[in-house]
């Protein structure tokens, strides 16, 4: 393979032109999240029905406990951020809605630690059960996750009586959309690369620069699926929520294949 840009000759995992520092069109060919994103949907579909008590599980004991929490503080007027009257209770509410998402969300998290150590599409029951183990590890990432979020809405949105600039709510828009990109391969990270969700933070964002866009659309397409399963009355998650867990798994590990994690260089 030669660069089209100065034709120079490009190793088959080249991601950039060692000559003149251009991409390579490697990104969108051969690492096209819609194309991997397709490969396991392929492979998954014809398993999907083993899959369905691994989901169930993963719906009653992650997905219905956070909309009832949604819910709850809804009713409570928690998650009218807009609406607090002294930064006091803004930031004791944006807390209480981070911790307890934190708390709720590696339920459904803990499944990447099974679907990594099988080879095939059959996510049983019992493998779930044993993701129980990497519970604090999800935590940890789950609140970090969180911490971010409560950081840029006080940023983006400012505080009663400290009103941020309107255009910073935009901003908020695309802070939300590069920690996709950025937290999409962490699940993948810490358990190929057995490190902490802080590391593989960093390993994520240093390395993976180059494929952020093709990270963020299949976060996308992923976030689009599963939001529009559980509003169909959360039947289809039995579907969309396993099919989540591998794409996500199939795509890093062709990334990790391809050796993402290495030091290059661009002019």
């Amino acid at each position: 393979m030669r660069c089209k840009h100065c034709d120079a000759h490009l190793a088959p995992h080249d991601f950039w032109c060692v000559n003149c520092g251009k991409q390579t069109p490697i990104v969108v060919h051969e690492l096209a999240s819609w194309g991997s994103f397709k490969r396991t949907f392929k492979q998954y579909w014809q398993f999907k029905g083993a899959n369905i008590p691994a989901a169930a599980f993963a719906i009653l004991v992650g997905v219905i406990p956070i909309i009832a929490f949604l819910v709850l503080l809804n009713a409570f007027g928690i998650l009218d951020f807009q609406a607090q009257e002294t930064a006091g209770k803004l930031l004791l509410n944006l807390f209480i809605t981070g911790i307890g998402l934190s708390l709720l969300t590696p339920l459904l998290l803990i499944a990447f630690k099974p679907v990594c150590e099988i080879k095939d599409y059959t996510l049983t029951l019992k493998d779930l059960l044993k993701g129980f183990k990497a519970y604090p590890r999800y935590f940890f990432f789950s609140l970090l996750t969180a911490l971010y979020f409560i950081l840029i809405y006080i940023i983006c949105f400012g505080l009663p009586n400290f009103a941020s600039d309107p255009i910073l709510h935009l901003v908020w828009l695309v802070l939300v959309g590069y920690y996709i990109g950025v937290a999409l391969p962490i699940p993948i990270l810490m358990e190929r690369k057995n490190v902490n969700a802080w590391k593989a933070i960093r390993m994520a964002y240093k390395y993976f620069k180059v494929v952020r866009w093709q990270l963020f659309w299949l976060g996308l397409i992923l976030l689009v699926l599963n939001l529009a399963a559980t509003a169909l009355a959360l039947v289809l998650l039995l579907i969309t929520l396993p099919l989540s867990w591998f794409a996500i798994r199939d795509y890093i590990d062709l990334l990790l294949e391809y050796e993402i994690i290495r030091e290059y260089k661009t002019k």
